[in-house]
């Protein structure tokens, strides 16, 4: 931005949630070569008006969709100028606010989110007489990360009223995620999970839970001091119901890191540009890594046939995914990726494609197991290789219909669920594989060439064995 300003740029465009900080950056910017005037709304004719000995930079605060298209004439007119004018119009925008495609030419700068550094020194800034404890102060500054400044300081004034109203208060931390959480859902594109669950939870996928345990220690500064650069993301492909999901959720549970799934069904129908939404969505990914960013089933998203509008929201989604320099980890799963654009396949955008196929005898009774125990049962008490024996061509979700299934049969009968009763429950079902077998052996065909497979044993195995 300084650069540009000093350079007399007709028109320097910059979005921001943080406006008024934006405009002081301004000030301490061209005070020591220019004028700087900050205006709500803008006279171009007063701007051009009157001459100075010093360059004069006039700040548009604030400037929104209905003034811009009133502008839009005169911003073209100036941002068409060979030589360097003696004044400069900065236009603050929200980033809910979109270019129009005459200004294409006008270039937007995205101010950054406030840095760690920046978060805690606010923070210092506006409970410095309330809280003494250092360390409480650095925890506030990881807790905020992903908010604006103004967001930052509002929530901390709201919580420091209600701790001087409670004598009994000390959860600063659990009350600054949770108005966090509030503010992310009123963004509409980003929200924080908690449904996470343990990776040992997860049936099978040994290929693949330990390529994720050898990345999980690359996002420190010894990793970056080793040569290393964090891991950015994975894309999970495979048949329904084989835990594309659940393995998202399991990584940001063996990581330590916070789970944000990116809704671009929310996205698609922003009332605002969607465009913008994305764009400060990513935004704020960033700013709260390291952190697991979820698309779950991206394909419908994305399909091949995109109109302008999804082309261009792959465009944002693909440059960041290149080009960022923060440690958040992109997890995309998708059931079928024949319809995908081949360059978000691309070696570069994700760091590894795995496959993930229907259990094989391991896993399935890995599974039943699973699902037993975390509904209190001892799994010593069931026949697993029976179960396992008995569910050929079953998903994971599958067997887990399966065995709540015969819980409430067992339930209903005033019994204790039994191997017996899960078999029942099993000769019941209708396993997708079997309403769609065509499907699923023409995606194995593919994925045997393209992807990963994530079960050790599955390059050993013909994909058309179980």
């Amino acid at each position: 931005m300084a650069l540009r300003l000093k350079a007399g740029e007709p028109v320097v465009w910059i979005e921001s949630v943080d406006d008024d900080w934006i405009v002081e950056g301004v000030k301490r910017i061209v005070g020591a070569w220019g004028d700087c005037r900050v205006v709500e709304k803008i006279d171009f004719e007063a701007v051009d008006m009157g001459e100075s000995k010093r360059r004069v930079v006039w700040v548009w605060q604030g400037a929104m969709q209905a003034d811009i298209s009133v502008a839009e004439k005169a911003l073209l007119m100036r941002s068409k100028r060979l030589r360097a004018p003696s004044t400069v119009v900065v236009l603050v925008s929200p980033t809910s606010v979109v270019r129009p495609a005459t200004l294409e030419n006008i270039p937007i700068l995205s101010a950054p989110l406030p840095s760690l550094e920046a978060r805690q020194a606010l923070i210092k800034l506006a409970l410095g007489a309330h809280v003494k404890d250092a360390s409480l102060i650095d925890q506030m500054g990881f807790a905020t990360a992903g908010m604006s400044r103004l967001q930052i300081y509002r929530v901390l004034m709201r919580i420091l009223i209600e701790s001087r109203e409670n004598a009994e208060f000390n959860s600063w931390i659990p009350r600054i995620t949770e108005e966090k959480k509030q503010l992310l859902a009123a963004n509409l594109s980003l929200d924080v999970v908690d449904d996470v669950t343990k990776m040992s939870e997860v049936g099978g996928a040994d290929e693949l839970k330990m390529w994720l345990s050898e990345r999980s220690q690359a996002f420190g500064v010894r990793a970056r001091e080793f040569g290393l650069t964090p891991p950015r993301g994975v894309l999970l492909v495979g048949i329904q119901g084989c835990g594309k999901s659940l393995i998202a959720k399991s990584i940001a549970n063996a990581w330590g890191f916070p789970l944000l799934r990116l809704d671009m069904t929310a996205i698609f129908s922003a009332s605002d540009a969607p465009d913008a939404v994305l764009r400060h969505a990513l935004r704020v990914a960033d700013a709260m890594s390291p952190a697991i960013i979820w698309c779950d089933e991206i394909e419908k998203a994305f399909a091949d046939n995109a109109d302008t509008t999804t082309r261009r929201l792959l465009g944002h989604i693909l440059n960041w995914m290149q080009e960022r320099q923060s440690s958040a980890f992109f997890v995309a799963t998708a059931n079928d990726v024949r319809h995908l654009p081949a360059e978000l396949m691309r070696k570069g955008r994700f760091d590894e494609l795995f496959f993930l196929d229907l259990p094989d005898l391991d896993s399935r009774a890995q599974i039943f197991g699973i699902h037993l125990k975390k509904r209190g049962r001892n799994p010593d008490d069931f026949d697993l290789h029976r179960l396992a024996m008995e569910s050929v061509n079953f998903s994971g979700a599958e067997i887990e219909q399966a065995v709540v299934a015969a819980l409430f049969t067992a339930f209903n009968r005033q019994k204790d669920v039994s191997t017996e009763g899960i078999l029942d429950e099993l000769h019941d079902i209708v396993p997708l594989y079997k309403q769609r077998e065509d499907d699923v052996k023409e995606l194995r065909e593919w994925a045997s060439e393209k992807t990963r497979h994530a079960a050790n044993n599955a390059r050993m195995l013909s994909y058309f064995v179980h």
